[in-house]
């Protein structure tokens, strides 16, 4: 799949929404396991740096420079906050007493399109905690039948920039033998002196709830709770939307 994340980085947040629910919910998630907070796949680096203003020490990562460069520039003044160019794939950190860590938003453990993907992963997270440290999951399940979704316009809810205009058009399609969901997205950004559109696809793999609990059990971590929303309620067979607190033993 083609995928223009350099490009995105300097339009990331182009709608400019409040994500502090958001924010505040892995704020209060963390702080039941410590200070030492690890954000894997983090684009600008948002939810880093309010973990970071609010008492927090974190290291934030994302593979694509662009990214790291652009939140550099928008939150290097915060302390107690480092964001790196990293791969969770093949992640190089001299520090591994880590409280927590998490993959949030339904997405971003599936751009890894393949178990042994999620199963490196998952021991390179879990070689950076610290013993009883905790790794919670947002994933979605895949849903037994295919569909499609057709092409839609999106306009930002709330206008963020002053010298140039940004909005995307989406499609894509779900394929149930797969397990896959291939989404075409294009940016539009149009300023005075010019406009342009590129375009981005991308495939996310879901996987079935067993797979990635054999997954955590092979890479030393023990299920504590899985749920169905942020509210915790007890996750049930037939709902798509599955969150997972794992912590590592020993």
């Amino acid at each position: 799949m083609y995928n223009n994340y350099e490009k995105q980085a300097f339009v990331w947040d182009w709608d400019a929404f409040d994500d502090t629910p958001e924010y505040e919910y892995w704020r209060s998630y963390a702080e039941r396991f410590g200070q030492n907070v690890l954000v894997p796949m983090c684009a600008l680096g948002q939810s880093a740096a309010y973990l970071a203003e609010h008492g927090f020490s974190v290291t934030a990562f994302d593979i694509t420079p662009e990214m790291i460069s652009e939140g550099k520039a928008r939150f290097g003044a915060v302390g107690g906050l480092e964001l790196i160019v990293g791969d969770i794939l093949s992640l190089d950190l001299e520090t591994k007493n880590y409280d927590f860590t998490f993959l949030a938003g339904h997405g971003d453990l599936h751009l890894l399109q393949t178990l042994g993907d999620v199963r490196q992963a998952f021991h390179s997270l879990h070689r950076r905690l610290r013993a009883g440290g905790c790794l919670a999951l947002e994933l979605s399940l895949p849903a037994p039948e295919s569909f499609c979704y057709p092409k839609r316009e999106y306009q930002p809810r709330v206008p963020r920039y002053t010298d140039k205009k940004v909005w995307k058009v989406n499609e894509g399609r779900y394929d149930a033998a797969e397990k896959r969901n291939y989404i075409e997205q294009t940016v539009h950004v149009e300023s005075a002196a010019d406009a342009e559109a590129f375009t981005q696809r991308v495939c996310l793999q879901y996987y079935e709830r067993g797979e990635i609990l054999a997954l955590l059990k092979q890479c030393g971590f023990s299920v504590q709770g899985e749920f169905s929303d942020r509210a915790r309620m007890p996750w049930t067979p037939g709902q798509c939307e599955w969150l997972v607190e794992a912590v590592k033993i020993g």
